[in-house]
């Protein structure tokens, strides 16, 4: 099997929180050349979701989760274009609804980043107020719907910081630079990647200091960009493998479900096979293992 992943690739697959301003970037000329602050708020949907709306230009999304902590978690993002900019958020979600709100500021800028965000510069500020006019959303088969006039929030000045997407986002392959890690024949990373016209499903399991998955769907529904996230970690013995890289087997905790196995048979065919799955909001579980699924298999050397 393939020893090494290629650098960017590999940048893709461990890279959990995609930027607003990232997705704006596709927007063209027309998002170019304007002012960039990021309007942003959260609220509670029904059965139990949080919810956290944020906007860079033209590029505005909706972000869903329930329960995530820093060791499992699952949500779904819904991106549409529409505009954005101090004075409010404006966007046309077609079947999920529709966000026609206005900011109104309630003290000076204060220096500083709201908490769940990181990076920007020593000129970062946030703009406390709240949004009024008409937020709805309902996401697919009613897994939560939230409607709302009034909104307390925020815009952040200027957004050269990084904020996730959805509420208590998180990334179990990211490792702690301080963390001792094992010896280099037991780390091991999986990927498999199944991309479909404008889609596509990944999977990836790491190995290191801690045993972490990770998958991510994407796609679109009609005009509305749907970019959903599950991961968890694990125990060691959820991730299993040798030094001769000539299979792997992995058992991820919820929201996963199943075993997969990535193996070589004698004429050189890779297998990757099983029962395992991901839980997506709202959804039912999406398998991840097939033919269709590009795989690798690599572990580091010291």
């Amino acid at each position: 099997m393939r020893r090494a992943i290629p650098a960017l690739f590999l940048l893709l697959l461990l890279t959990a929180v995609v930027t607003p301003s990232a997705l704006a970037d596709q927007g063209g000329a027309a998002a170019r050349g304007k002012i960039e602050v990021e309007p942003r708020f959260q609220l509670s949907g029904s059965h139990g979701y949080r919810i956290l709306v944020s906007a860079r230009l033209a590029t505005v999304t909706i972000g869903v989760e329930r329960g995530n902590t820093t060791r499992s978690g699952t949500s779904t993002t819904y991106v549409a274009r529409g505009v954005s900019g101090q004075n409010g958020i404006h966007a046309n979600f077609h079947q999920f609804g529709r966000i026609d709100l206005t900011f109104h500021a309630t003290a000076p800028a204060g220096r500083g980043l709201p908490p769940d965000c990181f990076g920007g510069t020593t000129g970062a500020a946030t703009l406390p107020g709240y949004f009024t006019g008409t937020f709805n959303f309902e996401g697919q088969g009613g897994y939560t719907a939230v409607r709302s006039h009034r909104i307390r929030g925020e815009v952040v000045l200027p957004p050269t910081e990084q904020c996730p997407l959805v509420a208590g986002a998180a990334n179990p392959l990211l490792e702690d630079p301080a963390a001792e890690l094992p010896p280099a024949q037991t780390r091991m990373t999986l990927s498999a990647f199944d991309k479909s016209g404008t889609g596509g499903l990944l999977f990836v399991a790491r190995r290191e200091g801690k045993t972490g998955f990770f998958a991510e769907r994407f796609g679109t529904v009609g005009r509305i960009g749907l970019l959903s996230v599950a991961y968890a970690v694990g125990p060691r013995s959820t991730f299993a493998s040798n030094p001769q890289v000539s299979f792997g087997t992995v058992n991820p905790p919820a929201p996963f479900s199943g075993s997969a196995t990535l193996s070589r048979g004698a004429d050189g065919t890779r297998s990757w096979a099983g029962t395992l799955a991901a839980t997506f909001p709202g959804e039912a579980p999406v398998s991840l293992v097939g033919p269709q699924f590009h795989t690798t298999l690599s572990r580091s050397f010291p």
